[in-house]
């Protein structure tokens, strides 16, 4: 049996998902297709920049999570060795989004209210892709259940390491940062213990840094560890508390609720379009963790894939769709893996300085850098 859609979404995590809403919105008939027999709960991306909210909001569901989530107004940059500190405050940016912050919340609660926002049955769990077959009019998907889906289009949302990149015989450029990452959680509140602390901070001793994220319940303290010191070492209590006394030297004995260790890469599809197949979220990009940009970035991708489809699927040419992968390509490679790498290479002898330094023009212009408010809608028909 096969069933048919304008567009077959492939993945149903929050990229698949927030295309798939769009697309309905727009009465566009859609089929999303998971591998999984559910919805992930694995605590993974947790930042929503503004215009990421900007699009929740768009698509009908922030209202009903914002406040479950942790509204973060201010950034703070602080030297442990010395006392200087540099701030700044989102609220510039309220000229240009309704929501001038960022906002922490784990993904794993915005999936569940992006499906039930979907019509009943718009998902099919347990639908591995495993073939895939083109032609002039659209797109088949044969999936491990059996069951065979075809769309004029079919999108890949199904992350790096999901099957439709390779079906649609797309290449993809990758490489793994030389660090790995040690995340501790903890239940205290440590705006008690730092000035100007709101809820993202990073502190720095001259020699590297800790990002610390406040979360509903806990706060995030990441570290980076050297490439030869192994998981288990890592997440040690001795290594762990050094660490934590290393930049917080009053909170040596904070209490722990969790520790794990992830690696983390970089990737980049080399294009964003095969014939009717097209990529978006991880199946394009992956970038360090540094600045939350990927997860944004993904949902930036399906918001402006689904304002290209629509007019193409009701007969304009598809040139709009080699637009939008061409400049959600472009934005990658000229704009969001750079970001993340200069992030990740930042002096942490002077990061602190140089944003103490910065003019109001400057610290507009990068809070709007850093905010992806001047990338978010490359893509989108003019």
């Amino acid at each position: 049996m096969t069933s048919g859609s304008d567009v077959v979404v492939v993945g149903a995590g929050p990229v698949g998902l927030a295309l798939a809403l769009a697309l309905h919105q727009r009465g566009m008939a859609v089929r999303v297709l998971e591998r999984r027999e559910g919805l992930s709960a694995a605590s993974r991306a947790s930042t929503f920049h503004p215009p990421t909210l900007d699009a929740l909001d768009e698509l009908g569901v922030f209202a009903g999570l914002r406040a479950g989530g942790v509204q973060v107004d201010r950034i703070l940059w602080r030297r442990v060795d010395s006392g200087e500190s540099a701030s700044l405050d989102l609220g510039i940016l309220s000229g240009e989004t309704r929501f001038p912050f960022r906002w922490h919340r784990e993904q794993q609660f915005l999936t569940p209210a992006l499906l039930a926002a979907l019509p009943a049955g718009t998902v099919r769990f347990g639908a591995g892709v495993e073939a895939l077959e083109q032609d002039e009019a659209g797109v088949t998907l044969r999936c491990a259940d059996g069951s065979t889906h075809r769309g004029r289009f079919a999108v890949g949302c199904d992350g790096a390491a999901g099957a439709m990149r390779n079906l649609a015989g797309i290449a993809a450029e990758t490489s793994d940062y030389a660090h790995r990452v040690l995340r501790l959680l903890t239940p205290h509140d440590l705006r008690e213990h730092i000035p100007g602390l709101d809820g993202l901070g990073y502190l720095y001793d001259g020699e590297g840094s800790c990002s610390l994220l406040r979360m509903p319940e806990v706060w995030r303290l990441i570290f980076r560890i050297p490439p030869g010191m192994s998981d288990e070492d890592a997440m040690a209590e001795g290594h762990a508390r050094a660490r934590i006394a290393r930049f917080l030297p009053a909170l040596r004995n904070l209490p722990l609720a969790g520790r794990d260790v992830y690696g983390v890469r970089k990737a980049m599809a080399v294009a964003y379009r095969a014939g009717r197949v097209l990529l978006a979220g991880d199946a394009a990009h992956l970038t360090n963790t540094r600045g939350g940009m990927n997860m944004n970035a993904g949902i930036h991708d399906a918001m402006t894939l689904a304002a290209a489809l629509h007019p193409v699927l009701h007969g304009a040419g598809d040139a709009l769709l080699d637009h939008w992968a061409a400049a959600r390509l472009a934005t990658v490679r000229e704009a969001l893996l750079p970001r993340t790498d200069a992030r990740v290479a930042a002096d942490p002898a002077g990061e602190v300085a140089r944003m103490a330094a910065l003019t109001p023009d400057q610290a507009r212009a990068w809070a709007r850098e850093a905010s992806m408010l001047d990338i978010a809608k490359a893509g989108a028909p003019a």
